[in-house]
């Protein structure tokens, strides 16, 4: 399964000890020695060289995600994150008092969306709608962003001078903790990464243990309510990973990225448990969307057995950004997976649809729908 791979992003380290006289350092005409780089693969800790020397600058390169090299001098001091995943992962390794600039969707910890009612940090767009202009008005010193989507500004990025990283686009837990532990060797707080990380493979272990003999129910993941287009998540997506993970099998999993299913395919794979993520949705609102568009889906054993679930709000959150909490995202979904084993959420952003929705008026009228 792709969703398997390990990503192997390799980080190059410099140092430039500056001035003469320095015990041990030959120096040339321009007073610097260049220590042989150090290229480190992020499936391991990233190894950062210190050297302790009076009057020593230390010059750090790393590759990012576009195989570009990108110096790190000194410790960002003004950051502006162009993704709600890094907003958190910055956050959670207690870099937040370096962050001046966020996406209107960064809302995770709580203390970003204080930070910016105060206006001590500015948001600058969304993640598929940056302001450019905005973002260099808050004269960062790094940019942090992704490959999807922001790949395609990289021309622009330059034109306006802004020094931007790339991080991955994350496809499993390994992934993600090995942007975690990047993003703190970018800062040179790699100590702060395990304590984030132990909690992540704490929880993946706790998930699997329980789940190794337990049987693996068909998982339909839907991106939005049927209106939208019936996208779902594929195989080497990290929503993938965490449907597997958790025990179940994703039926998109023969697909790639985000593909969009047809209502024939739905059909034949006739899920057990169906997830649907959508911020802000009413459970009403998404039933009568359903029985428009898919109506399906009211003959499928998920929905028979009572086992289609909407996701909402932080829950939603959770489970669709690649970041630190992907451990409690884990958690999550195998609850709807296998509440046999975990017990089902008692979340209020977590709705069972059939309980919710189903009287038995409904359920004849939405069967009289199917049979037409």
């Amino acid at each position: 399964m792709v969703a398997s791979r390990r990503w192997l992003l390799p980080v190059v380290v410099v140092v430039v000890a500056v001035l003469a006289g320095l015990a041990g350092f030959s120096v040339g005409t321009q007073g610097t020695r260049t220590v042989t780089p150090v290229t480190v693969y992020l499936t391991e800790v990233p190894r950062t060289v210190t050297v302790e020397i009076s009057r020593t600058t230390v010059v750090r390169k790393f590759l990012d995600a576009l195989g570009r090299e990108v110096e790190i001098a000194s410790v960002p001091t003004r950051v502006v994150s162009l993704m709600p995943s890094i907003t958190e992962i910055l956050f959670a390794l207690g870099l937040g008092q370096y962050v001046v600039g966020v996406t209107t969707y960064c809302n995770y910890p709580p203390e970003v969306v204080e930070l910016v009612k105060e206006g001590r940090v500015s948001t600058v767009g969304g993640p598929w709608t940056v302001d450019l202009e905005k973002v260099l008005s808050l004269k960062p010193d790094l940019v942090l962003a992704m490959v999807s989507p922001h790949a395609k500004l990289k021309e622009k990025f330059a034109e306006l001078g802004l020094r931007v990283f790339f991080l991955p686009d994350a496809r499993n837990v390994d992934d993600v903790i090995a942007t975690i532990r990047l993003v703190a060797a970018i800062f040179g707080v790699e100590g702060r990464a395990e304590p984030v990380v132990k909690a992540i493979e704490d929880s993946v272990a706790r998930v699997r243990s329980a789940v190794a003999s337990a049987g693996r129910p068909r998982v339909l993941y839907l991106i939005g309510p049927p209106s939208w287009g019936l996208y779902s998540a594929g195989g080497d997506t990290f929503i993938g990973w965490l449907i597997e993970a958790a025990g179940g099998s994703n039926v998109a999993r023969v697909y790639s990225s985000w593909p969009r299913l047809s209502r024939e395919f739905i059909v034949s794979q006739d899920p057990e448990v169906v997830i649907i993520s959508v911020m802000g949705a009413d459970a009403k609102a998404i039933y009568t969307d359903i029985l428009t568009n898919l109506p399906e889906l009211l003959e499928t054993t998920a929905w028979r057995n009572g086992r289609v679930y909407l996701i909402t709000g932080e829950a939603d959150d959770m489970v669709s950004r690649p970041g630190p909490r992907i451990g409690r995202a884990l958690e999550l979904l195998a609850q709807l997976i296998h509440p046999e084993i975990f017990g089902e959420p008692t979340r209020v952003d977590v709705i069972n649809l059939v309980k919710a929705v189903a009287t038995p008026t409904q359920a004849t009228a939405a069967e009289t729908l199917v049979a037409t």
